[in-house]
C-alpha cells in the first residue's frame, strides 16, 4: 500500500510540473493574446508550487533519508545480539585448538621422568652425589633408580639354566629383566645388595627410560658374543643377552624407551705401569672393542637408543688419567662426563643412531 501511495504522489508532482510547463510556454501567452492575465498566472503557478511542496513533504514522510553509511555483512555478522554477552562473543571467537591448548595448560601437570638403570659398577661405585645416577637425575629432572650391581654382567653363565624362575640366582642382565616382569621373585637374589632395595621400590609400568649398562665383565670373563646356535636371544651369549632383555622390556612396558650403553675404554696396569688396554687385551672372547660392536649392532637393529661410551664419550688412552681412577672406574670427572652423555642422549638421541657426546651441557 504504501509503494502505491508513493507511486500516485511521484505521478501526481510530474503533472503539476507539466501543467505549469505548459502553462508558461503557451503560444497564447507569447503572443499576448491569453485570456488571462500575467498576474492570473503568477498567481496559479504559486498555488502549484505550493502543492508540489505539499506533496514533496509526503514523499518525504515514506522514503527517509539517513546520513549514516549502511553497515557491512560482515560487521552485521560479527555483531553480537542483544542476548549475548561480551564474554559469550570471544569464547565464540576462540578456535576450538586455542580452547583445547588453554585447557592442557590448566588441568595436566608436568610430568616427572622416571629412570631405571641396569648396570654393573660403572654405575653402582658411586652412590653419592659425585655418582651417575645423581647427576643424571640432576640433569634430566628426573627419579633415576639405580639397580646397578658390582660385578655382574649381561649374559648368563655357561650352562647355566635360563628359565628356571623358581630356582633362580643369577644377577645378570636376565635376572634384573625377569624380575622386573615379575617372572622371578627379587628376593631370590637381590637380598643383601644396595640395589635389592632400591629395586623393592620401583613401579616399573611407570618407567620412561631403561637404561642397559653392561661389557666390562662380559669382556673380563671371556663370555661369547652370540651364542653358537639359531636362538638369537641366547642369554649366553652378549649380543643375545642385550636382545633378549630388550625384547621383554618392550612387551611389558611398551610405553618406556631403552639406552643401550656400551663398556668404556680401560687400561691393565702392573707395578705402577700400564702394560696393555682394552684395544689389545683378549681374555677369550676378543678385545673390548669387539663387544662395544655387537652393543652397536644390537641397538642399530633393535632401534633403541644408543651410547658408543668406548670412542664417543671421550675416555681413551689420551684422557684416561683424568676419567680413570684405577684403568677401569670412573673418577668424578669421569662420571660427570659420563651423567651428561647419558643426559644428552635421553634429551636429544634418535633411536638406532650413534649418541655419547655432551655438547648439550
Amino acid at each position: 500500500m504504501k509503494k502505491r501511495k508513493l507511486c500516485t504522489i511521484l505521478l501526481a508532482i510530474s503533472l503539476l510540473f507539466g501543467l505549469c510547463l505548459n502553462g508558461c510556454s503557451s503560444p497564447e501567452n507569447a503572443s499576448g493574446d491569453s485570456e488571462k492575465s500575467a498576474a492570473e498566472y503568477e498567481a496559479q503557478i504559486q498555488e502549484l508550487q505550493a502543492q508540489i511542496r505539499s506533496l514533496e513533504e509526503q514523499l518525504a514522510r515514506y522514503e527517509p533519508v539517513s546520513t549514516e553509511p549502511p553497515a557491512q555483512e560482515s560487521e552485521i555478522a560479527q555483531a553480537p545480539s542483544e542476548s549475548e554477552s561480551p564474554a559469550q562473543t570471544q569464547e565464540q571467537a576462540e578456535s576450538p585448538e586455542e580452547t583445547q591448548a588453554q585447557e592442557g595448560e590448566t588441568s595436566t601437570e608436568d610430568h616427572r621422568k622416571q629412570i631405571v638403570v641396569f648396570g654393573d659398577s660403572i654405575w653402582d661405585s658411586s652412590r653419592d652425589e659425585s655418582g651417575i645416577a645423581y647427576l643424571v637425575s640432576q640433569y634430566m629432572d628426573a627419579d633415576v633408580y639405580n639397580c646397578a650391581i658390582g660385578g655382574t654382567r649381561a649374559t648368563m653363565k655357561p650352562g647355566a639354566p635360563t628359565e628356571d624362575f623358581k630356582n633362580w640366582d643369577s644377577t645378570s642382565l636376565s635376572g634384573m629383566v625377569h624380575a622386573a616382569i615379575g617372572d622371578v621373585d627379587p628376593e631370590q637374589f637381590l637380598e643383601g645388595y644396595v640395589a635389592g632395595g632400591v629395586f623393592m621400590n620401583v613401579d616399573f609400568s611407570k618407567t620412561d627410560y631403561f637404561i642397559i649398562s653392561y661389557g666390562l665383565n662380559d669382556y673380563f670373563a671371556g663370555a661369547v658374543l652370540n651364542a653358537d646356535n639359531s636362538n638369537r636371544w641366547d642369554t649366553h651369549g652378549y649380543g643375545g643377552a642385550l636382545r633378549m632383555a630388550i625384547d621383554r622390556l618392550r612387551r611389558n612396558f611398551p610405553n618406556a624407551q631403552i639406552l643401550l650403553i656400551s663398556p668404556t675404554y680401560c687400561q691393565f696396569w702392573k707395578d705402577g705401569v700400564m702394560y696393555t688396554d682394552s684395544n689389545m687385551k683378549d681374555f677369550g672372547g676378543g678385545t673390548l672393542t669387539n663387544y662395544v660392536n655387537v652393543c652397536q649392532n644390537v641397538a642399530e637393529t633393535e632401534q633403541t637408543l644408543y651410547i658408543d661410551a668406548y670412542t664417543v664419550m671421550g675416555i681413551n688412552t689420551y684422557t684416561a688419567q683424568d676419567y680413570l681412577e684405577d684403568g677401569i672406574h670412573l673418577t668424578a670427572a669421569g662420571r660427570e662426563l659420563y651423567a651428561k652423555a647419558v643426559s644428552s642422549c635421553l634429551k636429544y638421541g634418535m633411536p638406532g643412531k650413534v649418541s655419547g657426546n655432551s655438547i648439550y651441557y
